[in-house]
């Protein structure tokens, strides 16, 4: 896989609340870190054998919060907002490996009067592997 230009990596979790998918506290998440690029949000990952489904394939429940996660990033650190889901469609294209590095990468695709459409893809070498598309609802903290 290419090296990514990262630069800057964005956090929403600064007091280690211990969200499953992106606090570096919670030792049984996923610890996922993220990076603005432009518009859209990409994180670097290489999903962990414990999180397998069949041998070497990343459960699909695992894939899919991955892609949640991202999209959440997106409105919060694009944005500017925290957002719940309303809705998430995830389309495997192929199954998504274990112990492999991915790039997984979500932008705003759309705003309408009550939320967000949030559209989400993992690649592999090239390869898109999984992509999402979901409906997030602006929540006031």
């Amino acid at each position: 896989m290419a090296e990514l230009d990262l630069g800057e990596e964005l956090n929403f979790d600064e007091d280690g609340s211990g969200c499953f998918g992106c606090s570096r506290g919670n030792p049984d998440g996923l610890q996922l870190r993220f990076y603005r690029r432009g518009d859209s949000v990409v994180c670097p990952y290489t999903i962990p054998d414990r999180f397998h489904g069949a041998p070497e394939i990343a459960h699909g429940g695992i894939v899919a919060t991955i892609l949640d996660e991202v999209s959440c990033a997106v409105a919060f650190h694009v944005k500017g907002t925290y957002v719940v889901t309303g809705e998430l469609s995830v389309r495997y294209e192929k199954p998504c490996p274990v112990e492999r590095p991915l790039t997984i990468r979500a932008s705003a695709a759309e705003r309408r009067p009550k939320y967000w459409i949030i559209e989400g893809e993992i690649e592999l070498d090239g390869e898109i592997v999984a992509r999402s598309q979901g409906k997030f609802f602006p929540v006031a903290l």
